[in-house]
């Protein structure tokens, strides 16, 4: 633990005592930010251990950013979760890890912890761990997760100076600056808005606004109205919404920078809202590396951008390798998981095809392995068929992204049961522990799963009876 991290953010948010972070019930300039932080550090002192692993699951607002400000000045380590996990899976997470404590919005899924005390807005609480687990590397100032790499969410242990290379190469590539309104509808907890929206902004002196709510077409007007932002920052998903919204109310609001990535954008979606001036750059970045690539004038229908500073992207068969500044050190949780995707120059083995145009810009191709990506989130049909074969009435099953025609796609599953079986029941066992965003929208039964001569599921077959139940 170095320490670099807290001390250049807490060195910006000093040095630009004009900029906020803010909600629309809310707004904390800097210094005060760094108030709130030192008074929430006192209190986790008191109940935490030197250097403790510390879970930050809670939705954005001001409160967040101070959490996390605390944790990281404190010299504890910040492990940022997604509040939709199950229950199962951060317990799993918590044991795994080692965290010592958590701290939380009100989380119906929270697993048994020590309690609960007043945390200065927020909840904290011990978990009571004891006993042995994984070291973390010296260097290592925060945890993030992925689940589209690993069977279940893996835990990336980044250095400061990893973060911070993240934040400078996006800073200088976006042009990120004191000048601008970042709208942030992403989740902090997860790459795009940490990597491409919180630490870069905070870094460069930029106001953050995080809206409560869901990314509707019309709490994005609300905030669009209310922030006048130089900088949105949203999911596939939102832009979707917005889009389909026909324009109203968006017009005369133009950021200079709008972002997405996680999945790839519609180009309907794109070419509608840039004719009401709102340009989409469409980004692409892995948990393992960070942001890789930005286009600064993108057009819609176009690739994923360029190299960042310092990127370097090569191709083995159409599969994406990449390095960059910014890489993640190893899976705490998934030992040797990691370095196994390395190659000897360095480069992450990525699950992702693509290719450079002429002018060296990024498009993707297919994933190359069975995970998914819903709203941002990625993970593997691996998650899902443990989930739905954790019931004691399924024998076997097998999940994939259904097309739906010209809807968006949808998570659907097959199963085999030993009897007739109740999908709403199953569903609801799914959701009691794992997040929604895993739990199948589709089950059909059948009789059996479809496979090869090799004994290898079938995932078009599966795609084609799942297609077929919905046009039934």
């Amino acid at each position: 633990m170095t320490g670099k991290l807290f001390h250049a953010l807490a060195t910006s948010l000093a040095a630009h005592q004009e900029a906020v972070v803010g909600s629309l019930a809310e707004r904390v300039h800097g210094p005060d930010l760094l108030t709130r932080a030192d008074a929430k550090r006192a209190r986790l002192d008191e109940v935490v251990a030197p250097a403790a692993r510390v879970a930050v699951i809670r939705r954005n607002s001001p409160g967040y950013v101070s959490d996390l400000l605390a944790v990281l000045g404190g010299g504890h380590v910040p492990f940022l979760m997604d509040p939709s996990l199950g229950t199962s899976e951060l317990a799993k997470l918590f044991a795994d890890c080692g965290i010592d404590a958590v701290l939380h919005d009100e989380v119906p899924k929270l697993p048994p912890v020590g309690g609960t005390v007043a945390h200065a807005g927020t909840r904290l609480s011990p978990t009571g761990r004891a006993g042995a687990r994984p070291d973390l590397l010296p260097d290592t100032e925060l945890c993030r997760l992925t689940s589209g790499s690993t069977r279940t969410p893996g835990c990336i242990e980044f250095s400061g100076a990893a973060v911070l290379g993240a934040a400078e190469g996006w800073r200088v590539a976006s042009g990120m600056s004191e000048e601008d309104r970042i709208l942030c509808f992403a989740g902090l907890y997860n790459g795009l808005g940490f990597n491409a929206a919180l630490i870069p902004g905070l870094l460069a002196g930029a106001s953050i606004h995080l809206p409560a709510g869901l990314p509707t077409a019309g709490n994005i007007r609300r905030h669009l109205t209310a922030v006048d932002p130089t900088v949105l920052v949203a999911f596939p998903a939102a832009y979707d919404s917005l889009a389909g919204s026909g324009g109203a109310g968006i017009r005369g609001h133009r950021p200079r920078l709008a972002l997405s990535s996680a999945a790839r954008l519609a180009p309907d979606t794109s070419a509608a809202l840039a004719r009401h001036g709102i340009r989409i750059a469409d980004y692409y970045g892995i948990a393992e590396t960070g942001p890789l690539t930005f286009n600064p004038d993108p057009v819609p229908g176009g690739g994923q951008g360029y190299p960042l500073p310092g990127v370097s992207l090569r191709f083995e068969n159409g599969t994406l390798l990449a390095k960059s500044p910014s890489m993640g050190s190893r899976y705490l949780n998934y030992p040797g998981a990691l370095e196994d995707r390395i190659t000897e120059s360095g480069h992450y083995r990525s699950s992702d095809q693509g290719s450079l145009t002429g002018r060296g810009e990024l498009v993707l191709g297919e994933r190359v392995d069975d995970s998914f990506s819903v709203g941002g989130k990625k993970f593997t049909a691996a998650e899902v068929e443990d989930l739905l074969g954790g019931h004691p009435e399924i024998d076997a099953c097998s999940a994939t992204m259904v097309a739906a025609g010209t809807g968006r796609p949808y998570l659907g599953a097959i199963v085999v049961a030993r009897g007739a079986i109740d999908v709403v029941a199953l569903r609801r066992y799914c959701l009691d522990r794992a997040a929604p965003f895993k739990v199948p929208e589709r089950i059909v039964q059948v009789p059996e799963i479809p496979r090869n001569g090799a004994g290898k599921t079938q995932r078009a077959e599966v795609a084609r009876l799942l297609a077929q139940r919905t046009d039934d």
